[in-house]
Parts: C-alpha cells; sequence; structure tokens
C-alpha cells in the first residue's frame, strides 16, 4: 500500500481512450485486434528472444496466417501484396486506409513511464482482459507476452508503433482469438446503432414532446444564463488538513492535507448557498475556474477541493515512479470524505460566519467527482453488482468498467457516503454501471441532473449516463446530452478551439469539437439548476428544458435535454430488445421488503428494541452497579434521541435481548430486535440479514509475555506455539488457516477470553489471539499488568470491521443506521469511549484496501 498521500492520480484512463472504435466488416478483426493494442497500457522488460513472425487467425475450420513483414510493407508503403491481396478485397478502402493509419501511430510514453503504468493494477486488468484476444497459443491468455512484447517496443526512441510490438512478442506466433473479435464486433455495430437510435429518436422525440407540453417562451426575451452575474468575485485558498479521515495501524494520525479553492461574491449581504466542485481522475481543481467564476459571480458560493488521491499530481507521480498504483481502490471512498470534512470546516469558520450556507449545497462532479456526486446524493457502492461484473475477465467496450472494477478491492463494508446537507447533484460524464447500479442509483430522492458526451469513449454514454438516469427514482432529473462531446469537455486548461489555440488530434478525440461551446451550455445549465434549487429563483426552471436547449444549441455542438424517458422509449427507438440490458439484473433476486417498515413500527410503539452484548468490554458490560453500559449503550441511547427528533414522537431504548456470538443473527431473523450492538466483524454470507457501515476497525493481534514474544514469530509457521481463541470466531477461522502447525485452544464464550487471559498468565498457552481492541480490553479488566505483555506483530495480520447487525428487508432502516453511525453524534460517543483509550488499534482504511 502506498501511504504517501501527496501523490494521488490516475494516468490509466488517460491512455484507454485511444479507442476509435468504427468496424463493419467481418474480416475486420485485424483492425479490432490493432485498435485494442492502441489502446494498451505498456511495461518494459529486455527485448525477448524469440519474436513473432505470423498473426494466426483460427476462424472457423480454416487458419488465416499473416505475416508481420507484409503488415510492416503495408504500413510503410500503402502496398497489398499477394499475401494480403485475398483479405484485403474483402476491406473496403476506408477500413483499409484506417487500418494502415492505425499500424503507423506511434505512442512515446518514455520507457519508465510505460512499465509503471503496466504494473498499476487497473493496467494489469485490462492487459489480462485483452490476453484473452491477443494470445500466445490458442486458448491461452496473452497477458505475460502482451505486457513482454510492449516492454521491448518502448525502448523505441521516436516512440513504438503495432509493428514495433509485433515483432517483440515473445512466441513465434500471434494467435487471435477469432471468435471473440467478432462478438466484439458485433457488440460494437449493435451498441454504435443502439446509441444513434437513442439520440436521435428516443430523445429527440422526448424533447419535441416536452417542449410541446410545455408553455412557451421566447428566450431572446429572457436574460441569458450564459453570461456573468452581477456580483465581482474574490478568490482565496484554504489549506485543510483532516486528521480524523485516517489512522495508521497504531492509531497514528495521518494528515491528510489538501487545498480548497473558495470563490465567493462580493457585496451579496446575505448568506451564499454553496455549490461544489469535484474534478475527475488525473485532473485537478483549475479545470473549473471558469465555471466557478461563473456561478460565483451570480451569487453563489463556490468550493472546489483538490483530490490529493486522483489528480494530476498523482498521475505525474505514477509517471516518474514515485508510486506504484494510479488510484488506490479508498479514493472512491476518500472524495466523499474530503468534500464532508471541507463542509464541516466552512461551517466551523467563524471568518465566513454569515457569508456562506453550508447547509444548502449543491454539488457538482466530473467523472470520478460525477460518481461522488451521486455517491454522496443517496446512492451506495454496490459490493454485490461489483462482485458479479467484476470476476468477469472478457473484452469490454466499456473501459470504465476497468476503473469501476477497482472498487471491488475494497472490503465489502457498507460505506455511508450520504450527505443531507447536499440539496441538488450534477453528475458530468460519471460512471455508475457497475459501482452503483440500478439498485443504488434509485435511492437518490434529491434533484439531479446527468450530462453526458455522446462522443465520450472512457465513460460512454449509453451504460454510464443514459441508463442510469431511467434508474432514478427522483422526480426531479434532468439527463443532458452534449451532442459530438467527448468526455473531458468540460475541462479549460485543455487547449479549446475557439480561443486561438487549434485543438491537436487527440485532444480533440478526448475534448470533442469545440468544446468551448459545451462549456457554456453547461454553465447556462449549471446556473439554472443551482437558481432553481439553492436560489429559490423559480423563473429559472424555465431554462432546465428542451425548449432552452434547442434555442442555445448551435453546430458542431448542440444540447439536448430531457427531464422523462422510459424503456419502451429506447427499446421502440431501437426496433427490438437493446444488445445492453437497460436495467441489468443481479444473479441473487433483491430482497422483498419488509411489510410493516421499522421506523413505523418505532414511532408507533415508541421503542427501539435492540440486542446488546453483555460480556465484552468496552462495546457492553455491566457497571459495578449491575447497570449495562458500554459504547453500544451510549450509541443506542444517542440514536433513540435522534429519532425522537426525526419522527416527532417520543422512543425510548430497550435492550430487548443480550446478543451473544451464538444468537447475534438469530434474534434479528426472527424479528425480535431491530439490530444487535457488540464486535461483530463484518460478513456477507448470512441469510436474512446485512451489516451497517463499520462503527469500529481493528484487527487480529497476539497477546503474549514480553520476555516471550522473540520465541514466537507471526511470520512463520508457529509449530508447537500454542494458541488460544475463541471458539466460532472468524479469528478462530483466520488462525486454523494461516497456522495448521499451531496447536489451537479453544474458549468458549461468554467469558472465554478472560478465561484465556487466565491461561496465559499460567503460562497454558503461549498466545492468546483476537482482535487488539478485545485482548486491550480483556487485560484491563483483569488487571493484567500491561508492562509485562505485548500485542504482536506490529500490524495487524487481518482486518476486521465491526458493524451493526441489521435486518436485509429494510433498505430504509439500514440507511437511517448508516447515516447516524456518520453523524456527529455518533463520533461523540466514539470519542468518548476510543479517542483516548485505544487510538492505536483503529486502523487505517488504507490497509484494509490492501489486505
Amino acid at each position: 500500500m502506498i501511504s504517501d498521500e501527496r501523490f494521488r492520480g490516475n494516468y490509466l484512463v488517460k491512455r484507454v481512450k485511444r479507442s476509435p472504435i468504427k468496424r463493419k466488416n467481418s474480416l475486420k478483426f485485424i483492425s479490432a485486434w490493432v485498435l485494442a493494442i492502441a489502446i494498451l497500457p505498456t511495461a518494459l522488460k529486455p527485448k525477448p528472444a524469440i519474436s513473432a513472425e505470423k498473426v494466426y487467425i483460427p476462424y472457423g475450420p480454416f487458419q488465416i496466417a499473416l505475416s508481420v513483414d507484409a503488415l510492416e510493407n503495408f504500413a510503410k508503403t500503402g502496398e497489398v501484396n499477394s499475401e494480403l491481396q485475398s483479405y484485403a478485397q474483402l476491406l473496403n478502402a476506408q477500413i483499409l486506409a484506417q487500418l494502415r493509419e492505425l499500424l503507423n501511430r506511434r505512442l512515446n510514453l518514455g520507457q519508465n513511464a510505460v512499465s509503471r503504468i503496466a504494473h498499476s493494477p487497473s493496467g494489469e486488468m485490462l492487459l489480462k482482459r485483452l490476453g484473452q484476444v491477443v494470445q500466445t497459443k490458442q486458448n491461452q491468455n496473452g497477458f505475460s507476452a502482451l505486457r513482454a512484447a510492449l516492454i521491448a517496443a518502448a525502448r523505441e526512441p521516436e516512440g513504438f508503433s503495432l509493428i514495433d510490438v509485433m515483432r517483440r512478442f515473445p512466441s513465434e506466433g500471434i494467435w487471435i482469438n477469432a471468435q471473440l473479435l467478432l462478438e466484439l464486433n458485433q457488440e460494437i455495430t449493435a451498441f454504435t446503432n443502439y446509441k444513434n437510435s437513442i439520440l436521435s429518436g428516443a430523445i429527440s422525440k422526448q424533447m419535441q414532446a416536452e417542449i410541446a407540453a410545455d408553455s412557451p417562451v421566447d428566450f431572446s426575451k429572457l436574460p441569458d444564463p450564459i453570461q456573468p452575474g452581477r456580483f465581482q468575485v474574490s478568490q482565496r485558498t484554504l489549506d485543510l488538513t483532516n486528521n480524523r479521515n485516517r489512522q495508521s495501524a497504531f492509531g497514528r494520525r495521518i494528515g491528510r492535507s489538501f487545498e480548497v479553492d473558495l470563490y465567493l461574491p462580493e457585496g451579496l449581504g446575505k448568506k451564499a448557498p454553496v455549490v461544489v466542485m469535484s474534478h475527475g481522475l488525473g485532473a485537478d481543481r483549475k479545470m473549473f475556474v471558469y465555471l466557478a467564476q461563473h456561478i460565483a459571480s451570480h451569487g453563489f458560493a463556490v468550493v472546489v477541493p483538490e483530490h490529493i488521491g486522483s489528480n494530476a499530481r498523482r498521475r505525474q507521480a505514477l509517471l516518474e515512479g514515485l508510486v506504484r498504483s494510479d488510484i488506490n481502490p479508498v479514493e472512491f471512498i476518500d472524495r466523499s470524505l474530503d468534500i464532508k470534512y471541507t463542509l464541516d470546516r466552512l461551517e466551523a469558520n467563524s471568518e465566513l460566519a454569515g457569508k456562506i450556507d453550508p447547509q444548502r449545497v449543491v454539488l457538482l462532479g466530473h467523472s470520478t467527482g460525477g460518481y461522488a456526486a451521486l455517491a454522496m446524493a443517496g446512492s451506495q457502492l454496490n459490493n454485490e453488482r461489483l462482485r458479479q461484473e467484476c470476476q468477469n475477465e472478457r473484452p469490454t467496450l466499456n473501459v470504465s468498467i476497468i476503473l469501476q472494477c477497482l472498487a471491488d478491492r475494497l472490503p465489502a463494508f457498507n460505506y455511508n457516503l450520504y450527505d443531507g446537507r447536499i440539496k441538488g447533484a450534477i453528475a458530468v460524464s460519471p460512471f455508475a454501471s457497475t459501482i452503483l447500479g440500478p439498485e443504488s442509483i434509485g435511492n437518490i430522492q434529491i434533484p439531479t441532473m446527468i450530462v453526458g458526451g455522446s462522443g465520450d469513449v472512457i465513460t460512454p454514454i449509453v451504460p454510464e449516463q443514459i441508463h442510469p438516469f431511467l434508474w432514478l427514482n427522483t422526480k426531479e432529473k434532468y439527463l443532458a446530452v452534449m451532442v459530438n462531446s467527448g468526455h473531458t469537455f468540460i475541462d479549460a486548461t485543455e487547449p479549446t478551439a475557439g480561443d486561438g489555440t487549434p485543438l491537436n488530434n487527440l485532444n480533440q478525440f478526448f475534448a470533442g469539437p469545440k468544446p468551448s461551446l459545451a462549456q457554456g451550455y453547461l454553465k447556462g445549465l449549471t446556473l439554472a439548476f443551482v437558481q432553481t434549487y439553492l436560489g429559490e429563483r423559480a423563473e429559472y426552471r424555465a431554462y432546465l428544458s428542451a425548449g432552452y436547449a434547442k434555442f442555445i444549441g448551435q453546430e458542431p455542438v448542440k444540447v439536448n435535454l430531457v427531464r422523462s424517458l422510459t424503456p419502451t422509449q429506447l427499446e421502440q427507438a431501437f426496433g427490438g430488445t437493446p444488445p445492453l440490458p437497460i436495467f441489468p439484473k443481479l444473479a441473487n433476486a433483491p430482497i422483498a421488503s419488509r411489510a410493516v417498515p421499522i421506523l413505523e413500527e418505532i414511532k408507533r410503539t415508541g421503542v427501539l428494541k435492540v440486542g446488546v452484548v453483555n460480556n465484552a468490554s468496552p462495546w457492553g458490560y455491566q457497571d459495578s452497579n449491575g447497570q449495562p453500559t458500554g459504547y453500544c449503550v451510549d450509541f443506542l441511547n444517542s440514536m433513540a434521541q435522534h429519532l425522537q427528533q426525526q419522527l416527532n414522537a417520543p422512543v425510548k431504548l430497550e435492550i430487548a435481548v443480550p446478543a451473544t456470538l451464538e444468537n447475534r443473527f438469530e434474534i434479528v431473523q426472527k424479528d425480535r430486535v431491530y439490530l444487535t450492538c457488540g464486535p461483530y466483524s463484518i460478513r456477507g454470507d448470512i441469510p436474512g440479514v446485512v451489516f451497517s457501515t463499520p462503527f469500529f476497525i481493528t484487527g487480529t493481534h497476539f497477546l503474549v509475555p514480553t520476555d516471550n514474544k522473540d520465541r514466537i514469530n507471526p511470520t512463520g509457521n508457529l509449530r508447537n506455539i500454542s494458541v488460544g481463541v475463541l471458539s466460532r470466531t472468524t479469528t478462530e477461522q483466520f488462525i486454523r488457516r494461516r497456522y495448521p502447525q499451531a496447536r489451537q485452544v479453544y474458549f468458549e464464550t461468554p467469558g472465554g477470553l478472560g478465561a484465556g487471559i487466565g491461561a496465559l498468565v499460567r503460562g497454558n498457552i503461549d498466545a492468546l489471539a483476537s482482535e487488539g481492541i478485545l485482548l486491550i480490553s480483556a487485560a484491563v479488566r483483569g488487571n493484567l499488568p500491561l508492562n509485562r505483555y505485548t500485542l504482536i506483530p506490529e500490524e495487524p495480520l487481518t482486518c476486521d470491521a465491526y458493524g451493526m447487525v441489521l435486518p436485509a428487508n429494510d433498505r430504509q432502516w439500514q440507511n437511517t443506521v448508516n447515516r447516524f453511525i456518520g453523524s456527529r453524534s455518533a463520533r461523540t460517543v466514539w470519542d468518548k469511549w476510543f479517542k483516548n483509550l485505544y487510538p492505536y488499534i483503529y486502523l487505517n482504511l488504507d490497509y484494509c484496501a490492501d489486505r
């Protein structure tokens, strides 16, 4: 795990974008393979002794063999010799020209940069998928050979071409899986036709219908929302350090320092609502200067944080070898936590009191920032869909899936990223199909606008923006399509046509023609959205319409906008079943909802029924007067008070059943309690229950006598070492799997850890294994002299997250509990019990993601 927070970013995304997918012939697999190689991240190794001389393409009962010499001659001269003639006849002149252009295209990334990209997690993931098509032998994945070939090709001082890659492929031939290529080919055609039918059919007709249904508006006589507002704008940069998001494995606070640009309208005379802007991977906060100044000039405070885990500096650090990965999966969580922390600090800033209102926020994000906007609006990381989709290593036309699947490396926690201060979300070119999915996006209840570019090859508009728009259940929703624009049209730091600087081919491929036009449309739509939902200016709702979109559009970039779209409209426009399911199904069907929601029961009865552990300090135990106490008791009492305010009805806490290792799931499954609280490690294999977002993270240690710790080596096999463990726990399973040669001594609950401490003192066992927090707590309660005992190893062996056990059939209740866990009240309870006593046990989420 790379722990240096200063260098985070994503370079792969910038490389993956190179895929001009356009092929229509049954033998265009040659071109498609060339195209696939052109977008590969690469690595650097010595030139292999063996290199490919031919490309073999098994096709039915036949096998096509093309020499690399013939392809190289064609690339250099355009000559189609006798070897290629029979195949060239099947390709039209345009495809042949494209093939020659691709064969001659050179990439000059630098040897070190090429190596580091290929060894990044996402680079390896992409190579493995492409290795299904480009093989060393028939049906043998070409992952290693691809990397080796690209390695040597990267030595070329003026960049390398596909011919260079073929020459260095470390086998006697390159085998192409023609079946996979033809399937991809068919998908390309189907997806292209599907996208075109949606844009020219479904969305176009819906726009016409909405224009006809709306009252006529003469926009030429209304104020132009693309023009600057009347306020002068001042800008300042804040330096923030969030010590609470992260701790090391031993509790040392990791200062996550980042800068935030704040744009304020001068002379507003009242509190300004806040617009937060979240940049994309490999970019930085400066991409939003034009948009931030525009929105601030109309009377809003604009806040633009620098996301240090995924900005341009991180991308450069990868190329320079300062980090080994393009993005840490934890960045999918950190972005939202940084935004939450930024809003917290703005609220606490006395200098800004009376100037801004951080309780009224619209969040706008681009790409990864767009995902964050949807997540904080009420969506959740979809662990089940990630597990299902990311196990498939087939090549994909949607390269954003590679990035989304990095989130599958996160611990399968129920992350609570929602923030109630956010009253509206604008997601520009987000990815959402797998990391969120329909099950999660359907939970969003606030006004939401999704914006996409029709020419986006990074987050394709159909699976990542149009389908997610249909998944939204909120009544106030908008879909805006920048026709002909690409993924990076929003980024004003890139050279843009129209300002005197011509776009180069690469920039135009990613941004689309004349991005300054699309940026203007975005200025107008964003202002209309924030004025409507933050500024309470009802007259601006007229601009959030198909009529306004039609009014402002001009060649070569137009904007389409609709407020509604249905699966039936998409199917009718396509003329049949779409090639991509509009609502993709999960392998496991969702659980039926509870007949009477728990919140309704609590309001009716006035009782919060819970199960709390009663023999595990500090979570739950009896005090000297025999009364229940501990973290869980305080947490749930605080939650009862919160529910009382939320429901506007009396609510009292009732510990209905003592929770134990044996009954902690059953009492929830049988509806005897609404949740159980204790040191219960999050799992995903218990029917009828789910876990909350983690409220504590610890890990497995050994408690050993200090004078005996050198004899016990956790990196070894612990042969003949007697290890005490609690029966029927995740620790027992881990010790059995990791140390099969150790002698396990089992202790039963309740009171198992106390018995284990006694056995350790008497010398009956050599070590006692459990989560560090539980070992320390048991030692303190047993009056163990801590100077004579120690925890080993220094870094925990596992990552164990504790969550509340909740019923699986009440999503509303799950959201309520998760949101309270992330509240200030819950943090106050946590600090009371753990801030001073056990800070060195609470783990860094980065550590968990790297297990």
